[in-house]
């Protein structure tokens, strides 16, 4: 036997696709409109956060006054010339004879010192200088690329929102339409009220998610507001340059090992601790310095007479006992070293780790990606099915509704793919040290290095603390694998 479509269930069809067309025709019309808006590429957001962030503009100041101390270790080296001056004027008087006198006094110095050997210690702190702004540098660097990253994940985020938001009114319009059609089939009596009331609490979950989508979407344009310091205008997802991409997983690894701004800081600071670990060693030596002092004085009551005095010497001073001061502060030195060395390796293993993470999530959202969208296409015709046998009258206006629901849940996550597949390049390239402003047209605004006057003493090895016979390190762990896991270690040694 065969079935034929009910009249009010054919003509809700075609009031359907009706609707369609002319919603769709409407976004066509919406986008000839918006293409008036000006549009902003990443590029330029990136640009104008550089710009004008304070944050960026605080971290410049911190490294120009780091690279001041650089200019006080090098005064250590340099004479120091000191000028005096010592004017007096005395008054007397006798209460016996009545008679009274003045004297004037006036006595001029220079006094000029030279160290010539301070155990090494100078040299020492100038290198330790010169590795604390190399340190502040890299981390000037280092807070370029976070502000460039953060500010491509507030672009991406806009996008992102944009989209969901669209998605959601599309979706909210659409089942407006299926309540408005409910309500005609059920005058007609080809309805019940059970259909309206589903589709009423569909249309309310719509547009409940609809109006968080818009408070999400502000709160996006709010951060990127604050980042790039005006509104977001038409964007669009943005690439990387092809350039800049690591050729795989160990490049990936190499190049953030050579070039990530967090661990060059990391470096510089663990040399830099070095440095002052040989100079606290330097301060227990003696020390030498030249010292020459002239003065001339003139008294004006005893005939004019004129004083000078010329003095020229060699001082050696040797702290022979400091009450034990001078040896721990080698020790806090040279452990402090050691920390600081324990914390690049902490680093190197963050920045690994963090380099594999996002090369496993830029390759997971990338298959994602094309498998939502082979989703989406999928449940484009399964709507388009759903809507031919609710026509029919084989299906109910809730299987429709429940298709119209997937097919959004689907477009949601291809746009969530999208953004997470986007914002994993450029976590990838803040991580390997690629996230530069010279690689998205931006000029670097960032203060010169004091040059360098002493050589580096580079014949240590940098590792200070336990390396491989580390007496510290726990014995080898061997795991047995059978219904039940047994972990077999030697016991610790009992306590001397």
């Amino acid at each position: 036997m065969t079935t034929f479509p009910a009249p009010a269930k054919l003509m809700h069809g075609l009031k359907t696709r009706l609707a369609g067309l002319l919603a769709g025709a409407s976004l066509i019309s919406l986008s000839f409109a918006s293409a008036t808006v000006s549009a902003q590429s990443l590029e330029e957001a990136m640009g104008s956060a550089y710009a004008i962030n304070p944050g960026l503009k605080a971290e410049r100041s911190r490294y120009e006054a780091t690279n001041q101390d650089v200019w006080t270790a090098r005064s250590e080296f340099l004479p120091t010339v000191t000028g005096t001056y010592l004017g007096e004027q005395n008054a007397f008087r006798s209460e016996r004879s009545g008679n009274s006198d003045r004297s004037f006094f006036h006595e001029l110095g220079i006094s000029m010192s030279q160290t010539v050997f301070q155990g090494f210690a100078g040299v020492n702190r100038l290198n330790q200088a010169h590795e604390e702004a190399n340190s502040g540098r890299n981390q000037l660097i280092g807070a370029e690329q976070t502000l460039l990253f953060n500010t491509a994940d507030a672009y991406l985020r806009v996008v992102r929102d944009r989209a969901i938001l669209a998605h959601l009114r599309a979706y909210t319009n659409v089942v407006q339409r299926e309540v408005n059609a409910a309500r005609a089939r059920y005058k007609s009596g080809d309805a019940t009220r059970t259909d309206i009331e589903q589709a009423l609490a569909r249309l309310g979950e719509a547009q409940g998610n609809s109006d968080q989508a818009v408070g999400d979407l502000e709160a996006s344009e709010a951060v990127y507001e604050r980042l790039t310091g005006q509104k977001p205008g038409k964007l669009g997802w943005p690439g990387i340059p092809q350039t800049i991409e690591p050729a795989g997983l160990d490049d990936a690894i190499n190049v953030a090992l050579q070039n990530n701004p967090s661990i060059r800081a990391a470096t510089a600071d663990a040399r830099a601790a070095r440095y002052a670990a040989r100079a606290a060693v330097g301060d227990m030596l003696p020390r030498v310095s030249l010292e020459s002092e002239w003065q001339t004085g003139y008294q004006g009551n005893l005939g004019n007479q004129d004083e000078e005095d010329f003095r020229f010497g060699v001082r050696v001073t040797a702290p022979f006992f400091t009450g034990g001061r001078n040896i721990a502060a080698v020790k806090r030195a040279n452990f402090t070293a050691a920390q600081q060395e324990y914390e690049l390796d902490d680093t190197q293993q963050i920045i690994r780790e963090n380099v594999v993470r996002a090369m496993k999530q830029r390759a997971a959202s990338r298959l994602k990606v094309k498998a939502v969208k082979r989703a989406i296409e999928a449940n484009q015709r399964a709507v388009k099915g759903l809507q031919v046998e609710f026509d029919s009258g084989q299906r109910s206006l809730l299987d429709v509704l429940d298709g119209e629901r997937e097919l959004l849940l689907s477009k949601v996550d291809h746009v969530r793919a999208r953004y997470d597949s986007r914002i994993a390049d450029f976590f990838l390239l803040a991580n390997i040290g690629r996230l530069a402003p010279q690689h998205f047209g931006i000029i670097e605004e960032r203060p010169a290095p004091v040059p360098r006057l002493m050589p580096e003493f580079n014949t240590w090895d940098l590792r200070l603390g336990p390396s491989e016979n580390d007496v510290f390190q726990s014995t080898v762990v061997e795991v047995v694998t059978s219904d039940t896991v047994f972990i077999e270690t030697e016991p610790l040694p009992p306590i001397q």
